[in-house]
């Protein structure tokens, strides 16, 4: 069964509430994610800082093994997982923050550090590959943590609209939540909401991804293919944790 956390108000156990209602797991990312960035651009140089994208930055390139890739074979391995923590500027790492915190909340709290990290890196990987079956000769690089945050978000829209579980203790008549059942894929089919939002997100991000300048990125490519693959990502991976978790 979930656990009954999942759905219950920190203040409803009494006590002061906390002033940041995030899981601590989800916090120290968004604190690493900020304080990553702010010191790449106060200590290093314009030039430093591109190099510093190259290095840690998928580039689909890499695959060529061309000599003029900092990092080597070596980078083939930890590329994959580090594009997810560097951000091109202020706007794309706040807009990447804001959806962490919306939709890493539910995956952290339901299936704890352990699970958040699953998605998480599974969204790292998945986001690669997307974005490697549409740009295996390009030279950008994909650098931010969108494809792990669409991971988040799909694998929350398994059990964010489903009914809440209740159980009522025969003593007392005390009414337990004990939390979301998750839906299988067939039941999210007949789910307008799910649907809907499926295909809203989808859209934008293929809206965005085509005519980049509708979000003012004219220098920039909005990475869609990452984030489509991430959330397909997600939306599986989740299923192989609630049947290990619970």
């Amino acid at each position: 069964m979930n656990n009954p956390q999942d759905d219950q108000n920190p203040q409803e156990s009494g006590g002061n509430p906390p002033i940041v209602n995030l899981p601590p797991t989800v916090t120290a990312l968004i604190i690493f994610l900020v304080l990553l960035h702010l010191s790449a651009n106060l200590i290093l140089s314009e030039e430093s800082f591109y190099r510093f994208l190259l290095t840690f930055g998928f580039a689909p390139l890499r695959l060529q093994f061309a000599p003029e890739m900092p990092g080597g074979v070596g980078a083939l391995f930890w590329t994959p997982f580090t594009h997810g923590f560097l951000h091109a500027d202020w706007m794309h790492l706040i807009f990447n923050v804001l959806w962490l915190a919306v939709f890493g909340t539910p995956i952290a709290r339901r299936y704890g550090p352990f699970g958040f990290a699953v998605v998480f890196g599974l969204g790292l990987v998945g986001g690669v590959i997307g974005y490697l079956l549409v740009h295996y000769n390009s030279v950008a690089i994909l650098i931010g943590a969108s494809g792990a945050v669409s991971a988040l978000m799909g694998g929350a829209l398994r059990f964010m609209y489903q009914p809440l579980i209740k159980e009522v203790d025969e003593e007392t008549g005390e009414v337990r939540i004990l939390g979301r059942r998750l839906a299988t894929p067939s039941e999210l089919l007949k789910d307008q909401r799910a649907v809907g939002f499926t295909a809203v997100w989808m859209g934008v991000n293929v809206l965005f991804g085509v005519f980049p300048q509708l979000m003012g990125m004219e220098g920039a490519n909005v990475a869609w293919e990452a984030h489509i693959s991430g959330f397909v990502a997600g939306f599986f991976a989740v299923a192989w944790l609630e049947r290990r978790l619970f």
